[in-house]
């Protein structure tokens, strides 16, 4: 029934959003004049006024808000984030504001025919009921966008178009709060006659006004009544002990889910998706008592297949213990990163993206640093740090790592992919003539020159942030395009050159390279050999155009293969990710 409910709820919103979404935009018309408001209402009533029209939102306003109780009726708690607090109080409010506005226009004009048309609504509104009526336009809204909001934010196409979203979330109760009153004053001086009510008129609507919102105060006795009897008979039966490692052991009635248990004691926890199902961020391991919890739902056996969870991983929020259970909670939230309910907040930051990675390390840096005096080699590794820093930073790129004679670098958190893998490029280009500045400046200091090796490779990779209390918060970048980066930047001292890229990089770029050495190395964890391309030392992009062909996937190249360590022309290897202190 959960699940079921969840998908209903999912579904009805939706229609009844896309009602509003095109209604508040045929209220922006407004700005444009009372005839615009009109040309646009034919289009939207042909669609909402027919058959399938007609079904689905009425239908939806029937059900969407049955379901949202029925919700709320299996609540064990009502200690929750605010957000969630917000939208249920804003779900409320909406029945309340808006039976007036559905009797005085739908059901009046079936009843006695009266003008629907906008120029004669905006009569009716104006201004007397202006101040209720944008109310009503703001509260439907915000309502609906909080809902879509956290449906959508655990996806990972989300981030691409959260912008968008948000903007629109804005603009157009915006727009349509402005088209109203232009309309509104527009309307009101229409050289028309005045409206008349019979009496009938009156009294209809006052009943019919009087009956919705009986059943509506109806309902919500109903649910509370419900929920205090439910109350009364879970005492009766007695408590059950759960245990949760780490946070001690209570006692509650059987009926609460392990979410709405961690909420109410305060235990640290994530929810990404609010407890619907839909982010896994809530799991458990149920170390005792799992023999006789109830098998999962469709909703939660579908996302636990996803992940791969294993037989005793469950989802807190669908789990209603009804015996002596202990459980671990495998993704645990810090108490002072949690908000009052005890649940960390989703952060916007992080989420799968297309990004290029950029692992660079300084070459026979331990040979080097035994002929170093301390000072004499921080003060060397202080400047190369601060070049290439800024050769990074010059093309969008931030370094997420420093570990000794290396650094990891990100491009592309704020441009797409193809720029993101030129800007990486052209970011090498600058590091290797910062690094041959460095030997001329300092050629009578070092007892041999230094060199830099670079791996390049653009793909998804997973954007956050990690905060202990010895590190604070740092962010990271984590996945296979940061281990191929990485492989790839152990593969140039086997190639002996200074910047390895990636084909796929290349060809994501747009533009060629002169001086292309193509190779092919195998790469953990890929089956067949990648493709990539040893940079000469004019590292300046072109443009593709004319006749200029890109560099093709079947170039003959030298294969690299694992354990091989011969140079360029013979087979190499990449390894393991680079070392905190450098290869000699």
């Amino acid at each position: 029934m959960s699940s079921l409910s969840r998908d209903v709820r999912l579904v009805s919103g939706c229609v009844l959003m896309l009602f509003a979404g095109t209604h508040f935009l045929n209220h922006a018309m407004g700005i444009f004049g009372v005839g615009a408001m009109e040309a646009g209402q034919v289009w939207r009533s042909w669609f909402w006024q027919s058959l399938p029209g007609t079904i689905a939102l009425y239908g939806s306003f029937l059900v969407h808000p049955t379901f949202a109780l029925m919700r709320a009726a299996q609540r064990r708690t009502f200690r929750m984030p605010v957000r969630e607090i917000v939208q249920i109080a804003l779900g409320l409010a909406i029945p309340l504001l808006l039976i007036d506005h559905i009797v005085a226009t739908r059901v009046q004009g079936i009843l006695f025919a009266q003008d629907q048309s906008y120029h004669a609504v905006l009569r009716r509104l104006w201004p007397g009921l202006a101040l209720s009526q944008s109310l009503l336009l703001v509260v439907v809204w915000v309502h609906g966008v909080i809902g879509l909001h956290f449906i959508f934010r655990s996806r990972p196409s989300y981030p691409h178009w959260r912008d968008a979203f948000m903007l629109a979330a804005v603009l157009v109760p915006l727009l349509a709060i402005i088209g109203f009153s232009v309309g509104g004053r527009e309307a009101k001086l229409m050289a028309l006659p005045p409206e008349l009510y019979t009496p009938q008129q009156v009294d209809s609507f006052n009943q019919h006004v009087t009956w919705a919102k009986m059943g509506f105060f109806g309902l919500v006795a109903g649910f509370v009544g419900f929920v205090a009897l439910r109350e009364l008979r879970a005492r009766a039966l007695g408590e059950i002990v759960v245990r949760f490692v780490g946070h001690g052991s209570r006692k509650v009635v059987p009926g609460f889910t392990l979410l709405e248990m961690f909420r109410r004691f305060g235990i640290p926890h994530a929810a990404l998706c609010g407890g619907r199902a839909r982010c896994a961020t809530c799991r458990v391991l149920v170390l005792d008592g799992l023999e006789g919890l109830p098998p999962p739902g469709p909703n939660e056996a579908r996302l636990l297949r996803r992940i791969s969870a294993g037989d005793r991983v469950r989802l807190a929020c669908q789990l209603r213990p009804t015996h002596d259970l202990q459980v671990q909670i495998l993704l645990a939230a810090r108490q002072r990163g949690a908000g009052p309910s005890g649940a960390l907040a989703g952060e916007p930051g992080i989420g799968r993206r297309g990004i290029t990675v950029m692992v660079a390390d300084l070459r026979a840096f331990t040979a080097l640093s035994q002929r170093q005096l301390p000072h004499q080699l921080m003060t060397l590794l202080n400047r190369f740090y601060d070049e290439m820093s800024q050769a990074i930073a010059a093309h969008g790129g931030r370094i997420e790592a420093i570990y000794g004679d290396g650094l990891m670098a990100v491009f592309g958190l704020e441009t797409p992919p193809a720029r993101a893998g030129a800007e990486a490029i052209a970011a090498a280009g600058d590091m290797v003539r910062a690094v041959e500045a460095l030997n001329r400046e300092y050629a009578a200091a070092l007892p041999l020159p230094l060199r830099i090796g670079i791996g390049i490779h653009g793909g998804e990779a997973v954007i956050g942030a990690v905060e202990t209390k010895a590190t604070g918060r740092q962010e990271i970048t984590v996945g296979e395009t940061v281990m191929i980066a990485s492989q790839l930047e152990a593969a140039t001292r086997r190639l002996l050159a200074d910047v390895l890229v990636s084909a796929e990089t290349i060809k994501a770029t747009g533009r060629s390279f002169p001086g292309l050495v193509p190779h092919r190395i195998a790469i953990k964890g890929r089956d067949a050999p990648v493709l990539v391309y040893a940079l000469g030392g004019d590292i300046e992009p072109r443009r593709r155009d004319g006749g200029e062909a890109a560099p093709q996937a079947d170039a003959k190249s030298p294969e690299v293969k694992s354990g091989d360590t011969k140079p360029a022309k013979d087979e190499a290897a990449s390894t393991a990710p680079p070392a905190g202190n450098g290869a000699g």
